[in-house]
């Protein structure tokens, strides 16, 4: 009997250690999205000589955190999970809204400046996001969506323009990092 104990409370002490050992091998990943530097073109674009602002993103309180988010679709589509141990650097809308400068500024606008400016704008662009999330469609397959709808606002509050984007980019594979390479080119593609 004392034997059985002493094998049980051995057993259980390993155990204890094997699972300590296994948390101290997670190491936490801070993603972010990849270069954000527009690609060099042959002609410049010429200038409009409008300068363009581009307002805080707005988006859900789901995404204004730094959570790396995905939905099992197979599952329940409904349900919004957070990955444990990957997230991003910044929250999305910061992450988004400096690659969608870098990709205006290429584009021809005399000045492209972010919310923060006090700089005077001619035009305000605004966007909303509503996703920005990895779904799985089963265990070994995922993609990566971005979905958010832009209006472009003149100096008078007057709406020029709107269009509603959604993209659904194949992520390479079915963890947290195919999902940041497939909402990374789901982000180049819409800025």
């Amino acid at each position: 009997m004392k034997c059985m104990r002493l094998i049980s409370a051995l057993c259980v002490l390993a155990l204890g250690g094997c699972g300590a050992a296994s948390r101290q091998n997670v190491v936490p990943r801070h993603y972010t999205l990849g270069n954000s530097a527009p690609a060099a073109s042959q002609t410049p674009p010429r200038s409009s000589g409008a300068t363009l602002r581009i307002a805080r993103i707005d988006m859900p309180a789901w995404l204004q955190g730094t959570g790396l988010y995905y939905r099992l679709a197979y599952r329940n589509d409904d349900v919004v999970a957070a990955y444990a141990n990957s997230d991003w650097a910044a929250p999305p809308a910061d992450l988004l809204e400096q690659r969608l400068r870098n990709a205006l500024a290429a584009g021809g606008w005399h000045a492209v400046v972010g919310p923060g400016s006090t700089t005077q704008a001619d035009l305000t662009l605004h966007v909303k996001l509503d996703d920005f999330s990895q779904g799985f469609t089963s265990s070994s397959e995922s993609f990566g969506v971005l979905d958010a709808t832009t209006t472009l606002v003149g100096a008078n509050d007057a709406v020029i323009a709107q269009r509603h984007f959604r993209f659904r980019i194949a992520a390479p594979t079915a963890d947290a990092a195919g999902g940041v390479k497939a909402l990374d080119a789901a982000s180049r593609d819409f800025a």
